[in-house]
């Protein structure tokens, strides 16, 4: 029973907001081999644009089931991730959960327009899995996920 107890408090839930599949399922592949590496249990839900990401969290928000952390991606249709950031946090008042962007761009004045919008961090999506799975852990450790190797430590 305390075993169950220890998974349900390490649980990471994590919104990818993504309209390209690939770009989604590489993403969650890295976090799930992230957190495989911390012993963290994951959830991992998907919207394909802002708005249905939207829909999805104010769901979250009633039944208290926030994200741990929401991942976006600036460019996507109906609505982009900077609209979503903005309205996440002045409408939704949701400004505690941690959001990163994720983004092909790599322009200073891209990254500086997502953190205006209410990013709390910016990653520009890379050319290697082994890269993708560096930035899902730091995704990860901004929703207050373990890092690799502290859950070990946590239980001793």
């Amino acid at each position: 029973m305390q075993v169950d107890d220890k998974i349900v408090q390490s649980a990471c839930k994590v919104l990818i907001i993504e309209d390209d599949v690939d770009d989604a399922y590489l993403l969650k592949r890295a976090l799930n081999k992230a957190s495989a590496e911390s012993g963290v249990a994951l959830g991992v839900t998907h919207s394909v644009n802002g708005l249905d990401a939207l829909g999805a969290v104010a769901r979250s928000d009633m039944m208290s089931v926030l994200p741990d952390v929401i991942v976006v991606d600036l460019n996507m249709p109906i609505m982009d991730g900077g609209r979503f950031l903005r309205l996440l946090r002045s409408e939704m008042l949701l400004a505690d959960v941690p959001t990163a962007v994720l983004t092909t761009s790599t322009e200073k004045p891209v990254h500086d327009n997502a953190l205006a919008c209410g990013a709390d961090a910016v990653f520009s999506k890379p050319s290697t899995q082994d890269e993708l799975v560096v930035i899902a852990r730091k995704i990860l450790t901004m929703g207050g996920c373990p890092a690799p190797g502290t859950q070990d430590s946590a239980a001793a």
